[in-house]
């Protein structure tokens, strides 16, 4: 067998997270309204969200911080494509490194580079600008798992490592924020972001299934695949919340 590189990540997806385009645009719409002159995306994979917002708020320019370099590289090249290169700067690097306030801050399943969510809506409370908006989503359970339900999770899940959807907005009401919008995605919008997230390993699997880096690859996407289909498909949910700071 020979040996050939594995598969890429992301691109049979527009966003890195799990988000519909409509669902985009409503949210770049609300938060457009509030006119903000900076941006600031923490845990930005490409960026996505973050151009489609500086392409709606002209007067505003952003950042993106991200450890993932093919990410980095992928949000430059696209900004460069669309015209923003000269509004946005995307940086490699930790999240919680970042200290410079704005007036939208973005954090879309990033809470993790502070350690766990009351700590991440705490580290975050000082980068918003008085008057401005953090954009925080994460993931939630639909019900609190049985074990049994946590078995077909990844290693170590607990009952502990996520609230339910009301206890996610009240952790956000609890660390100073003011809650304005709230919406969980939407069963399609997982489907889609699943299958993407899964496309890229499909497709290299079809073409180079019989490669010394084949099993590997196998492995993870079957792992993946029966986690998914088995376990937090009935469990797990995803939130975007608009949270306000009082001016």
């Amino acid at each position: 067998m020979t040996s050939i590189a594995g598969p890429a990540y992301g691109t049979y997806l527009d966003f890195a997270s799990p988000l519909s385009q409509p669902r985009a645009d409503r949210i770049v719409r609300y938060l457009a309204a509030t006119r903000p002159t900076t941006v600031v995306d923490i845990g930005c994979g490409w960026g996505e969200l973050l151009l489609q917002l500086l392409a709606a708020c002209p007067d505003a320019s952003g950042v993106g911080v991200d450890t993932d370099q093919p990410d980095v590289t992928r949000g430059r090249a696209n900004a460069q494509e669309r015209g923003l290169a000269d509004r946005v700067t995307f940086i490699e690097g930790p999240g919680a490194d970042h200290s410079t306030p704005a007036d939208v801050v973005m954090c879309i399943g990033a809470s993790h580079a502070y350690g766990d969510i009351p700590t991440a809506l705490r580290a975050l409370k000082p980068l918003v600008n008085p008057g401005g908006r953090l954009l925080f989503a994460e993931g939630f359970w639909e019900h609190r798992p049985s074990p049994a339900e946590l078995e077909r999770l990844w290693p170590d899940a607990s009952a502990d490592e996520y609230p339910e959807l009301a206890g996610l907005v009240d952790m956000t009401a609890d660390a100073g924020y003011q809650p304005l919008w709230i919406e969980a995605v939407s069963r399609d919008e997982w489907d889609h972001f699943e299958s993407g997230h899964l496309a890229d390993q499909a497709h290299w699997l079809l073409e180079h299934g019989d490669t010394e880096t084949a099993p590997d690859v196998r492995e993870r996407y079957e792992s993946h695949r029966t986690r998914w289909l088995t376990g937090t498909r009935e469990l797990f949910g995803f939130a975007y919340l608009t949270l306000g700071i009082p001016a």
